[in-house]
């Protein structure tokens, strides 16, 4: 395979992009104040740095609970073989050498009226603003025969690190022949292009490793994000091993059996080698134990700010918040972590917020030489998040382009990682 050389341009508009996801004004006069923030990934850890950048005399205390986080984006590729698990590994040591307080323990409640922050370790952490980004819960509660005890059996994967090299053995020891089926959930989910791109990559596995193998997406949806895109990849890369259901033709699954890997439609039952099934999803457990959820099962916020609309001086960033046109993503929590905080620091030292506006940068791949680009901005406009630029593959691209996608792909995985994590 051709190794594509990037752009002093384009590489320049990826960096920037990811840095601006926590570049900010510092304000070095600041009076103290505590500021902590649950959850160690992309939305957290962007937090934390932009939180201490701008007030470097606060005391910024990040709470993970695990001292590994395992990154989404790019976990689809180590399913498929292409990637081991330590490239999407990250760690904490150049988050804390930017005197973060980093702890390890989950956090197990809020008090929102006292501002304390409640952990299983038995720590009372008092704070002046919490910036909460929980990620997501899974809601089994839609299909019947499978809960958080039969991951082992029929994963979800939508958790990246051990879920993710569990279903990359599930597949390797499909046989020759096999059926692995991807069910994927109902909206709104986080990262909406990825089971499209996990069928693309776990299709290409099955080409290369497992003759006669099939793949069955069987969708809870009408339609998907960027359907037309990756119908192409589909159709250019892989027309004889995947089938696509969506809920008008059956696609729901109903109910599974664990134990023979049976999915269940309205009015099918199909039986795979192996079983992946994403179910819908909720704000974190935190935000609903907390009270900042509402009936959607998500966290409404104020979206200039991203302050509760239910908690005071608590801010709900990632995929936990009900946030209009942005999409759950790593990248736009990152950027909805730089408005938070910037929203959380001017209410503390009385100055006036920055206009935000957010990024949802996003590469998927179908192959290891085929990438898409589903990138876009957003601005606020009259109240409202506006999408004022993207930057989408097209149709039809030719065979260069797709493998350039490719590996910018490849770059903008590594540069957000080290812009966030160090």
């Amino acid at each position: 395979m051709k190794v594509m050389n990037l752009s002093r341009r384009r590489a320049l508009q990826i960096g920037a992009a990811a840095g601006a996801l926590i570049a900010a004004p510092a304000y070095l006069h600041a009076a103290p104040a505590r500021i902590v923030i649950i959850g160690g990934g992309f939305g957290g850890a962007a937090a934390a740095r932009a939180a201490k950048a701008q007030m470097p005399n606060a005391e910024v205390v990040l709470l993970s609970d695990q001292k590994r986080f395992w990154m989404c984006p790019g976990s689809n590729a180590v399913i498929a073989g292409m990637q081991d698990i330590g490239s999407i590994e990250v760690g904490y040591d150049a988050v804390i050498k930017r005197g973060i307080d980093v702890r390890f323990t989950r956090a197990n409640a809020i008090d929102a009226d006292k501002h304390h922050v409640m952990t299983a370790d038995g720590q009372t952490i008092r704070y002046d603003k919490l910036i909460m980004s929980p990620g997501v819960a899974l809601n089994y509660s839609g299909i019947e025969g499978i809960n958080e005890m039969t991951v082992d059996r029929v994963p979800h994967a939508w958790k990246a690190g051990p879920q993710t090299t569990l279903l990359a053995d599930q597949l390797a020891t499909i046989p020759d022949g096999g059926l692995f089926v991807l069910s994927m959930p109902r909206a709104p989910y986080r990262c909406p292009p990825a089971p499209a791109e996990r069928a693309c990559l776990v299709a290409h596995y099955l080409k290369h490793n497992k003759p006669g193998a099939r793949l069955l997406i069987l969708d809870a949806k009408d339609s998907f994000p960027f359907q037309d895109l990756f119908t192409e990849a589909w159709d250019t890369l892989y027309s004889d091993i995947i089938e696509y259901r969506a809920i008008a033709d059956d696609g729901a699954v109903r109910e599974v059996d664990p134990e023979t890997l049976t999915a269940f439609t309205d009015f099918d039952e199909i039986k795979a080698d192996v079983l992946n099934v994403i179910p819908p999803q909720t704000a974190g457990q935190i935000a609903i134990d907390a009270g900042a959820t509402d009936d959607t099962g998500w966290c409404p916020i104020d979206i200039k700010t991203f302050e509760s609309s239910l908690l005071k001086d608590v801010y709900v960033i990632g995929d936990s918040a009900l946030t209009e046109a942005l999409p759950k993503a790593g990248s736009t929590a990152a950027s909805q972590a730089r408005v938070a905080v910037n929203s959380a620091v001017a209410d503390l030292t009385g100055t006036t917020a920055q206009r935000p506006s957010w990024i949802a940068n996003c590469y998927s791949q179908a192959a290891p030489d085929y990438g898409l680009r589903l990138g876009a901005s957003y601005h606020l406009e009259d109240g409202h998040v506006v999408r004022n630029g993207t930057d989408f593959s097209v149709l039809g691209a030719d065979a260069d382009t797709r493998e350039s996608d490719a590996r910018y792909a490849e770059v903008w995985l590594e540069q957000i990682k080290s812009e966030i994590w160090g």
